[in-house]
């Protein structure tokens, strides 16, 4: 093989190399922009989720699965309607907990640290307001396009290693969350069947039982 078939070999390979790794065009304050465009004109949603708990210690993941409903500014629903029903309610800076065949609890997410992590979570990956998290997390655009969140408090990463939130390029809504804690333990959100704009019955942020 004569040298310049052998460079063009190499420049040929270089090429099929570099168009084979993700290219991010787009800086991390463009994306959130992009994100938060998009989410401002979508007042209400509903989809379906599938949630997938995998422990280190045990082969096969416990799978959950339910609907989520969102009404902008502050109300969500995530009902888990397998294999267990259960609900989690968030109405402004109150919530409630249902499960099957036990009575409610209300809770006040202002007194209530862990359920108000929990919920600026829940929400922050539904309305799209990722820049308030800056505060406790770093933000990484990869490919996807996908954010990863990195804990900044030592509190938090003590059990927390990252979460990965996955966006459909097109209408740019989460399709998957993935939480990675300390450990190897992990818990996958997949969302599915989005329905955009749809009128929510009042009833859905208020009654504590399932299917309302």
């Amino acid at each position: 093989m004569n040298r310049t078939n052998l460079k063009f070999i190499l420049t040929l390979v270089a090429l099929v190399l570099l168009t084979a790794q993700p290219v991010l065009a787009e800086s991390l304050d463009d994306f959130l922009t992009r994100v938060e465009a998009r989410a401002a004109g979508t007042k209400s949603f509903a989809c379906d989720f599938r949630q997938e708990r995998r422990l280190a210690i045990f082969a096969k993941p416990v799978v959950f699965s339910g609907k989520l409903f969102l009404a902008r500014p502050d109300r969500l629903r995530w009902e888990f309607t397998s294999p267990i029903a259960s609900l989690l309610i968030l109405d402004g800076k109150t919530g409630r907990r249902c499960g099957e065949g036990s009575p409610a609890s209300e809770f006040n997410l202002e007194r209530d640290p862990v359920m108000r992590l929990v919920a600026g979570q829940l929400r922050t990956w539904t309305n799209g307001n990722y820049r308030e998290l800056l505060g406790e997390f770093g933000l990484e655009l990869a490919a996807g396009p996908s954010l990863i969140l990195k804990p900044r408090k030592e509190g938090l990463a003590s059990f927390l290693n990252r979460i990965v939130v996955v966006f459909d390029p097109d209408s740019l809504q989460p399709v998957r969350v993935e939480i990675h804690e300390e450990g190897g333990d992990r818990t996958v959100i997949s969302f599915s069947s989005y329905r955009l704009n749809p009128e929510l019955a009042p009833a859905l942020f208020s009654a504590c039982r399932p299917g309302s």
